[in-house]
């Protein structure tokens, strides 16, 4: 009786102290003590004591170029790829050009035949202008003529009144003066043919040289279509992206996918966005650094390039839990040297910009560096 007592009273305490000795045991045992390891890659920091912080864009200085073609074709030629720097009007790429040849061609056959319509019409004017002397030299004849049997008709006329001469010759002076008289006038009329002729072959070479103009008006159409099957380089930079592929279909027009891109990249320019809450604390022409997203080791000094005067609604955002949708920014504009920062066209890069201080910020924002 006694040792059960005893082994209620102190056994089952026991057995209960020893379970929750195991199970401390059991718990501590699955946990170690946390070691706060270092981050792979170190946070970016501003480099100034006051600053303001913008997501950053890299650019061309020319802003990205989207390249297209005023008419649409089959793509015979691709001159470049992407990263060729290219001069300003160097081809890039080019569309079929065989109708556009054709009409040119048919446009240079159209004004050698005004020409030649021309020279024709001219030697016709030289011909008629022959005609002309030779019809007023006509008249000269039927005139001189026509005065002869005049004056024998009046001889004639007085020697019939006098008995002196046989009426059958006064008939006869008075046909020949009569006859004079309608030579004379078919000589005139002739002659005035003759100028009349003259004056439709003006209006007619006036015609064709009219033909001629809208025929080389016509040509000079053809062969800017022609040269626009060609797309050059408006500037000289780099060429960014390639769209395009020979035996493709290169549509007409601005297209969501641009069929080439390219930038001026020497020097390149940071476009940041500043939240509008941090808009009055900007002053041009302060300080400025880039420093690449995952290596802030990275950076560079930047130089104030403007700023666009239009605060619009930010499309980049950085995942910060306190952006939201609506946030509208206003753009910096900045320039570095691929030489001194090694960035790409379109890479994300943090900016820090410093701000002046605290009771000098109000007067200093927006207002131009004098230096």
């Amino acid at each position: 009786m006694a040792n059960g007592f005893f082994t209620i009273r102190y056994g089952i305490p026991l057995f209960a102290l020893a379970m929750l000795s195991f199970a401390s045991w059991s718990i501590a045992s699955k946990y170690s003590t946390r070691v706060v390891a270092k981050p792979p890659i170190a946070a970016p920091a501003s480099p100034y004591r006051r600053s303001i912080v913008g997501s950053g864009i890299v650019e061309p200085a020319s802003e990205v170029i989207a390249l297209a073609i005023e008419r649409g074709g089959v793509v015979t030629r691709v001159d470049v790829v992407a990263g060729a720097k290219v001069k300003a009007g160097q081809p890039l790429f080019a569309i079929d050009e065989r109708d556009y040849r054709a009409a040119v061609a048919q446009g240079e056959a159209t004004i050698a035949a005004a020409q030649a319509a021309i020279a024709s019409i001219g030697q016709r004017m030289i011909l008629q202008q022959d005609a002309i002397e030779q019809s007023r030299a006509g008249l000269d004849v039927a005139d001189a003529e026509h005065a002869r049997a005049t004056l024998d008709h009046a001889r004639y006329s007085e020697l019939v009144r006098n008995l002196s001469a046989p009426r059958q010759r006064f008939e006869t002076a008075v046909a020949d003066v009569r006859k004079a008289a309608a030579g004379s006038a078919a000589a005139k009329a002739i002659l005035s043919g003759a100028r009349h002729q003259v004056e439709l072959l003006t209006a007619q070479r006036h015609e064709a040289e009219a033909k001629l103009a809208q025929a080389k008006a016509a040509l000079e159409q053809a062969q800017i279509a022609l040269d626009k099957t060609v797309v050059r380089a408006p500037i000289a930079g780099a060429i960014l992206k390639v769209n395009v592929r020979l035996g493709e279909y290169a549509q007409a027009g601005v297209l969501a996918t641009p069929l080439m891109t390219m930038g001026s990249v020497d020097p390149l320019h940071v476009r940041a966005d500043i939240d509008e809450a941090d808009a009055s604390r900007i002053h041009l022409g302060a300080p400025a650094v880039a420093q690449l997203r995952g290596n802030p080791s990275v950076s560079a000094t930047l130089a104030f390039v403007r700023v666009e005067p239009y605060v619009l609604p930010k499309k980049s955002l950085t995942g910060n839990t306190t952006e939201r949708v609506d946030t509208r920014v206003l753009q910096a504009i900045y320039s570095f040297s691929p030489k001194d920062f090694p960035a790409f066209v379109g890479q994300q890069v943090d900016v820090f910009i410093e701000t002046p201080e605290a009771d000098s910020a109000s007067q200093a924002a927006l207002v131009p560096n004098p230096g």
